[in-house]
């Protein structure tokens, strides 16, 4: 459940989508197996999973977010904007802050 801005150093709190931006990841996994064994069949389906995350209207105006399939869900400027992301743009997988963003 959404509950707060996806900006590790924002967090402000969800009260209503009249504000901000909603943002939804269909994301695609498969387990590959650990053996390199041709002669195994590969009948695994992958799974489908959607997120969706949220942007207060601070952090909208001036971020988007982006889900890459090697560096994970990440913090983009916006064109024009000037925001010093870094290495430091990438959100953990279970949203909690690790380090400063950027600020609100």
């Amino acid at each position: 459940m959404l509950a707060h801005c996806i900006n590790p150093d924002c967090r402000v709190a969800l009260r209503t989508f009249s504000e901000g931006r909603l943002f939804q990841f269909e994301v695609v996994s498969i387990s590959v197996p650990a053996q390199d064994d041709r002669r195994l069949p590969f009948d695994e389906k992958p799974t489908r999973q959607t997120s969706h995350f949220w942007l207060c209207g601070d952090c909208a105006t001036r971020l988007s977010l982006t889900l890459e399939p090697s560096d994970g869900l990440r913090l983009v400027p916006l064109a024009g904007e000037e925001v010093a992301l870094g290495d430091s743009s990438r959100i953990p997988r279970d949203g909690a802050p690790a380090q400063p963003v950027s600020q609100c």
